[in-house]
């Protein structure tokens, strides 16, 4: 019995087939992001971008800035738990 399958399933193997696991790092760490954080963050971080190692974040208020900064490092240690290994190693909140 084949299993469900989802459009980011496929998606997925389609960039690793054509050796574009960069691209597919980046969806899963933007999706993982805007589940833990919620609807609210979510919409109030203007920019994700995961680039080898490093997730960097653009917020749209200095308030947030300033707590997302104080808890990043429990943020990095969720996603990585969601990815199952150790995929970002720093974040950086502008």
């Amino acid at each position: 019995m084949q299993e469900d399958r989802t459009v980011d399933y496929y998606m997925q193997r389609f960039l690793h087939r054509y050796d574009m696991g960069e691209i597919a790092s980046q969806m899963k760490v933007e999706r993982i992001y805007r589940a833990l954080v919620g609807d609210l963050i979510s919409r109030l971080t203007s920019s994700i971008v995961y680039n080898q190692g490093n997730l960097r974040l653009r917020v749209l208020s200095a308030a947030l800035r300033q707590e997302l900064t104080m808890r990043r490092e429990n943020l990095r240690n969720r996603i990585n738990d969601e990815l199952g290994s150790e995929v970002v190693k720093t974040i950086t909140v502008v």
